[in-house]
């Protein structure tokens, strides 16, 4: 305690009352801090994780060798982060939708991605497919021809042979035979 001239004691201030001009604003901008640094390490976090799934690692390969993506982009192909991501996984079977850009020295593309995977089987990609910059599509997927009727259009001038009629059930009395379904499995 200081002594004032005419004899008298005055309390000294406490720390708070001293320092809480400069403490306030630099404990708000640590929070801040902490908070923004604490959301940077999630969101790396969880496009490294991405980055390391393997339908990602798997379409950006089929990417980078398919003849026709460097054709078209150049080579070599970079890949960028996802712009797009849905990964879920419910009772074991993982279905992955991405939107992936691809960067190439000629061209830039971008790279979507259709997946399913049961167990620990495979990918099983309902869509794999490049859009280039100006709108056409380079299909990835192996069966990709077996599923375009237009992917081989017929000759002009070939014949094309009629169809087989149905087969009509025989006698009155006989039952007609059950259509067989896909799911049908036969010994």
């Amino acid at each position: 305690m200081d002594a004032t001239p005419e004899g008298s004691l005055v309390p000294q201030q406490g720390w708070w009352s001293r320092n809480w001009k400069w403490f306030v604003p630099v404990g708000c901008l640590g929070v801040l801090a902490s908070c923004g640094c604490l959301g940077f390490a999630l969101v790396g976090f969880g496009y490294s994780s991405l980055k390391n799934m393997d339908a990602f690692t798997e379409a950006v390969a089929i990417a980078r060798s398919d003849a026709e993506v460097r054709r078209a982009l150049g080579s070599p192909i970079d890949n960028g982060l996802p712009k797009q991501t849905s990964v879920q996984t419910v009772n074991g079977v993982t279905h992955a939708r991405l939107a992936i850009p691809l960067d190439g020295p000629q061209a830039d593309g971008l790279l979507h991605v259709d997946a399913t995977k049961n167990g620990d089987g495979e990918w099983e990609y309902d869509t794999l497919a490049v859009e280039l910059e100006d709108g056409s599509r380079i299909d990835l997927r192996d069966d990709a021809a077996r599923e375009q009727p237009d992917a081989f259009p017929p000759d002009e001038g070939a014949e094309q042979a009629p169809l087989p009629p149905p087969e009509e059930p025989r006698g009155g009395d006989e039952e007609a035979p059950a259509r067989k379904r896909d799911s049908d499995i036969e010994l």
